[in-house]
């Protein structure tokens, strides 16, 4: 599941990272009674079952909203988040976002050959995998804290996204980053990359704490079951605003990461209005 580093509340310069614990472990407590009621070990009527995997059910989704509200609370309150002013959580999102999109502009503009050449490297001969590793790594910035690490997971999801829709074929580089710039399947892989930030977030500082005190089993689940949350609520998460003619070079591509990024965390939260 990756490292986890947790964080001691009350630590000066540490943010107060206690409610969101709490959060988590709540979660953790109604996926561990799920798994028991799968297995039903009791013979409980089916009904009763059902009844009660509704009502857990309903618990984890609170309790993740609860999560990620206390999250970004702690660092500092959305909109500081979502600008980047914070470096808990937010400034590395926003610059290594800011840094993809001015990439992949780069690349429809030169070409992904001349953008390599330019970069000291060369297209010819290498797999796609090869390829996508080389832009990650001029993409990415140099990591050494939680906040960089859930932007480069972040960014792998998203590149992982590109690499699907290449179907191995380096030859459809050019034309799907050309597609994925100029409609709004940008502003999509946008929104599940601060998905995938946010949960990052959550599983490095709280892993581990559910791994000691459930198992790794309930604490691979519990993380999941988050992942899946967050990935869903960014799917319908469909009204934002178009993004196929915006500059990402510029000042206009930076806002426009900082508006999405804070409407990602208003849907994730259930604070919409």
């Amino acid at each position: 599941m990756g490292t986890s580093h947790r964080h001691i509340p009350g630590v000066t310069g540490e943010p107060n990272w206690g409610k969101t614990s709490q959060d988590v472990t709540r979660i953790s407590k109604a996926v561990e009674e799920e798994g028991k009621l799968v297995s039903n070990p009791e013979n409980k009527p089916q009904k009763e079952v059902e009844k009660r995997q509704n009502i857990l059910g309903k618990r984890i989704t609170r309790n993740y909203r609860h999560a990620v509200r206390d999250l970004v609370r702690a660092g500092g309150g959305h909109s500081v988040v979502s600008s980047g002013k914070s470096h808990a959580i937010g400034n590395a999102g926003v610059n290594w976002a800011t840094s993809w999109t001015n990439a992949f502009q780069e690349i429809v503009e030169q070409g992904l050959s001349t953008w390599l050449e330019s970069k000291g490297q060369k297209l010819e001969g290498k797999s796609c995998q090869e390829i996508i590793g080389i832009i990650e790594k001029f993409i990415g910035y140099y990591f050494v804290g939680l906040d960089d690490t859930a932007a480069k997971e972040a960014l792998s999801h998203v590149l992982g996204l590109i690499e699907k829709k290449i179907e191995d074929k380096p030859e459809n580089f050019d034309k799907v980053f050309n597609e994925v710039l100029h409609n709004d399947e940008i502003k999509d892989m946008l929104d599940q990359f601060f998905g995938i930030y946010i949960y990052s977030h959550l599983s490095q500082n709280f892993y581990e704490k559910i791994e000691k005190s459930k198992g790794t089993d309930i604490a691979n689940e519990t993380m999941q079951e988050i992942k899946d949350l967050i990935l869903d609520d960014v799917s319908r998460g469909v009204d934002g605003r178009p993004a196929g003619q915006v500059n990402w070079k510029g000042i206009e591509g930076r806002l426009f990461i900082q508006k999405e990024f804070d409407r990602i965390i208003k849907i994730i939260t259930d604070d919409e209005n």
